[in-house]
């Protein structure tokens, strides 16, 4: 315990304005100059005395128990248990001393401990910032014995808190939201056989087989009908490119354009990996950041960790770089989902790069719409003003479509979606190229 302030209790504070008034009525009443010197002395007798006993460490026990895992902007328990050791009662105040960004529903709590007493304190805290964070140190500011002053202690703690995307705001309706196996522009489907693509196993045949699934050798060995059994093919590569520049800032319903991407390519992550394939990730722009060949979902906490602490910087996106990075570090045939925002002059920066990387891959472009666009349409057209504004907005959209066209027509699967419908987008993309077996 480190003792870091000292200071007058509002006790003391009242003690001694009541003594003031006392000795301004004395003179006026002209009482005994003996009476207000022997009540000035027992008061400041007393008040020496109380910070002589307050001055020493006290003997308290603390410990701090939380979940060292948050979860962005949900509120978290925190429990605080307190034994005091002292033979004296213990009035005391308990704060805790946590990152900027962590918010406190009650920051201060009052709790008073006999001796050998044992108190449980519940505080309920919230992060705003995605990142790492801690909690640092509690402070006890405890009454002395009289009650004329309070002492500040500090007792550190080091406990170090990680905060992650929230992804209980999406429940298990919403995560599957718009996941349908939907056919998309630019990806030819190819017929399968049987129900899958990958041989899996052996087994009887079931009503409903097709005849096509029926292994005649088997069949002949064990005297009865026996089917081929297929899976998806596994083994396949997702390598997802995630701008981190400017662009990503736009602010969304919730959040901005990056988080919305963030959370939705972890969700994506855990899919692809649970369909036996492997995923690598890389973020482009000012701090490049890459994961690479994960697999197993077992495994998907290790992509969490590697990119739940990373934000958007304000320099602009240089796909050529990135794509050139990705190629040296993956060259073997993927599906690369580059997730970005685009406006006018982007498309003729991003077209060289998505060449580039069709040398290797097959690439999926996630553009998220700026909602901002559709807002002004959208809006009531009142004065010319107004149309001017509807006029101008509807050329860029006009414009971005066409844009989007021509990068369909150069084989790349583009999408445009609502920073709400990433999940959906990114998941169907993935799942159509899955059963479509061009990988």
């Amino acid at each position: 315990m480190i003792r870091t302030k000292l200071r007058p209790a509002k006790r003391c504070v009242k003690l001694i304005f009541c003594l003031v008034v006392f000795v301004l009525v004395g003179a006026l009443l002209t009482l005994s100059d003996m009476l207000i010197t022997v009540v000035l002395a027992g008061v400041a007798a007393s008040i020496l005395l109380d910070l002589v006993l307050t001055v020493f460490s006290r003997d308290i026990e603390l410990t701090v128990q939380t979940s060292q895992n948050m979860a962005l902007s949900r509120w978290q328990m925190a429990e605080l248990f307190l034994f005091n050791n002292t033979k004296q009662t213990l009035k005391t105040d308990v704060s805790l001393h946590l990152s900027n960004f962590i918010e406190l529903e009650n920051p201060v709590k009052r709790v008073e401990l006999a001796s050998n007493e044992k108190a449980r304190l519940s505080f309920r805290l919230r992060a705003h910032h995605r990142g790492n964070a801690a909690l640092n140190s509690v402070e006890l500011r405890v009454d002395s014995p009289f009650g004329f002053w309070q002492t500040s202690w500090l007792i550190e703690q080091a406990i170090s808190l990680k905060v992650y995307p929230d992804f209980s705001a999406m429940g298990p309706h919403q995560y599957l939201n718009g996941i349908s196996k939907k056919s998309i522009n630019g990806l030819k489907l190819t017929k399968k056989r049987g129900s899958g693509i990958e041989f899996h196993q052996l087994r009887e045949y079931r009503q409903g087989d097709s005849v096509r699934q029926i292994d005649w050798q088997a069949t002949s060995k064990k005297r009865k009908l026996i089917s081929r059994e297929y899976q998806e093919e596994q083994n396949q590569h997702v390598v997802v490119m995630l701008d981190a520049s400017k662009k990503m800032n736009i602010e969304a319903v919730q959040g901005n354009h990056f988080d919305h991407a963030l959370n939705a390519l972890l969700l994506l992550a855990h899919r692809v990996l649970k369909q036996g394939d492997w995923f690598s990730m890389q973020s482009f722009n000012q701090e490049v950041r890459w994961l690479p060949d994960v697999k197993g979902s077992q495994n998907v906490s290790r992509i969490m960790n590697h990119f739940y602490d990373l934000y958007p910087d304000q320099s602009s996106s240089d796909y050529i770089v990135a794509a050139n990075k990705l190629i040296t570090k993956r060259s073997k045939r993927s599906l690369v989902l580059l997730v970005t925002t685009l406006d006018e002059q982007g498309f003729d920066e991003i077209l060289p790069a998505i060449k580039l990387l069709q040398r290797h891959h097959l690439v999926a472009l996630i553009n998220i719409d700026n909602r901002a666009l559709n807002e002004v349409i959208e809006e009531p057209i009142l004065e010319s003003r107004d149309a001017t504004k509807h006029c101008a907005a509807l050329g860029m959209l006009n414009s971005h479509k066409k844009s989007m066209a021509k990068i369909r027509k150069e084989g790349v699967i583009a999408i445009d979606s609502k920073p709400e419908q990433l999940l959906p987008n990114v998941i169907n993309t993935y799942l159509n190229v899955k059963h479509s077996g061009v990988l």
